[in-house]
């Protein structure tokens, strides 16, 4: 062979040697499982991204459905495959009037709980209008985004419980070694069912449930989680002292970093399924759809979680999770109380609008 068609061969060979470790290259970047935690005040919205395709969960209230847009279209997304509604609380669905609207939606997962108010209805009115896909949620199932995650339903089970929040779309987000549990309003109930389905719990990023509330993150449930980093959606100096005290010392205890989109803003987990990274920034949004302004910002910094928030004992009250009574902590019945069945109110307002009633003996407000 002659020694210029050998070199011929060779610079061929190179190239496509050259092309392949690109391609890998480009394949790899682009395999980034993206979870973002938006700031939309006291409610819920997470966005994941990966190889294309978009999830939406909850977008916040209504006054947040612009907001949640702009975020959409500033992060590339033109349509949604999957949106799902955890609950029908407004903290959580109405924002998704406006997503409905201005974007293509390829399916809806929805709890399948009914509340009667006009914002829930207007949700069931869009998604018939827009004869977008319907399904409802339930433990057992997994959604098929990627061959790459497992996207599992964990909650609501077949039979509901009386509580809304309790029959929350509970997700876990699996990405080879790095995995997300997803809560929505999820409480105690919920959890303890969760403790006795079996599943594997264990996640390196917990959305705390119920935006940090009393009602939440038992110490059970947390020390079987074992979460690395976990984030609160609330919204800032919100009128249910949300996270409580109690949350958030739960959530120390076991050695998590806690992010909080109140003081933190926008926060964004990003994994290549070995590690994750989390970023976190205030933004000031425009509703057109223009980049926004960052006011501030930081990358992996952790909120301690013992100076974030401070109540008083006298505003705290305690309840059973078997009963409709709730207590002060030193009344005799709160006293008999197992830990275990314990649920926490940050007020009597929280605690009546969890459909508990002061109990006889105590008198609480």
């Amino acid at each position: 062979m002659k020694i210029s068609n050998l070199k011929r061969l060779l610079q061929v060979a190179l190239l496509a040697v050259l092309l392949v470790a690109v391609s890998a290259a480009t394949v790899s970047a682009s395999e980034n499982l993206t979870v973002h935690f938006l700031d939309v005040g006291q409610g819920d919205s997470e966005l994941i991204q990966f190889n294309g395709k978009n999830i939406l969960i909850d977008a916040g209230d209504q006054g947040a459905g612009p907001i949640v847009k702009s975020y959409l279209r500033i992060h590339g997304v033109s349509s949604l495959d999957l949106v799902v509604a955890t609950h029908p609380h407004s903290d959580h669905i109405g924002g998704l009037l406006t997503v409905l609207n201005d974007f293509q939606v390829g399916q809806v997962l929805d709890s399948g709980q009914v509340h009667t108010t006009p914002t829930f209805e207007d949700f069931l009115n869009l998604i018939d209008k827009k004869n977008i896909p319907y399904n409802v949620a339930e433990r057992g199932q997994t959604i098929d985004l990627d061959p790459s995650l497992r996207i599992e339903v964990l909650s609501p089970t077949s039979t509901p419980f009386d509580n809304l929040n309790e029959n929350s779309i509970v997700l876990k987000v699996t990405y080879n070694k790095v995995s997300f549990l997803l809560m929505g309003d999820a409480g105690f109930e919920a959890e303890n069912s969760l403790l006795a389905s079996g599943y594997d719990l264990k996640s390196d990023i917990l959305k705390v449930g119920h935006h940090g509330s009393s009602s939440s993150s038992s110490s059970a449930f947390l020390s079987r989680v074992k979460p690395t980093s976990s984030i609160i959606e609330v919204g800032a100096a919100n009128a249910y002292g949300h996270p409580t005290q109690k949350t958030l010392s739960a959530l120390q205890s076991t050695g998590s970093k806690v992010y909080r989109t109140d003081t933190n803003g926008n926060i964004v987990v990003t994994t290549d399924e070995q590690t994750y990274s989390v970023s976190t920034g205030k933004q000031s949004w425009s509703t057109a759809g223009t980049a926004p302004k960052s006011t501030a910002s930081s990358v992996a910094w952790p909120v301690s979680p013992v100076a974030a928030v401070s109540t008083t004992s006298q505003e705290a009250f305690v309840g059973s999770v078997k009963s409709n009574k709730y207590h002060y902590p030193s009344c005799q019945w709160a006293e008999k109380i197992k830990p275990s069945n314990e649920i926490w109110f940050t007020g009597s307002a929280d605690a009546r609008a969890h459909g508990y009633v002061p109990c006889g003996v105590c008198h609480p407000p």
